[in-house]
């Protein structure tokens, strides 16, 4: 680029337009697009998640009390097949 092209600024006024004239151009603009849709779904859904309220029992923490030794039947323990 010359000290010419570079003084009248023309090449920063072709940057700034999107290259929605090529298949690679439409393709970036999606591809930036999911993107964004990802991210507000994250936010979206971490938010919902943050704000409903949650059963007593739910989850691990409440199951851990209903636990009990399963397979425990007091009788001896089975002999190993040889």
């Amino acid at each position: 680029m010359s000290a010419a092209e570079i003084a009248d600024n023309k090449w920063e006024l072709s940057s700034t337009k999107p290259p929605v004239g090529s298949a690679s151009g439409i393709a970036q603009i999606l591809l930036m697009g999911g993107f964004a849709v990802f991210f507000v779904w994250i936010i979206v859904f971490s938010v919902i998640a943050i704000v409903t309220p949650k059963a007593e029992d739910s989850g691990l923490a409440g199951q851990y009390k209903d636990m009990g030794v399963e397979g425990a039947d007091g009788g001896e323990a089975a002999a190993p097949a040889e």
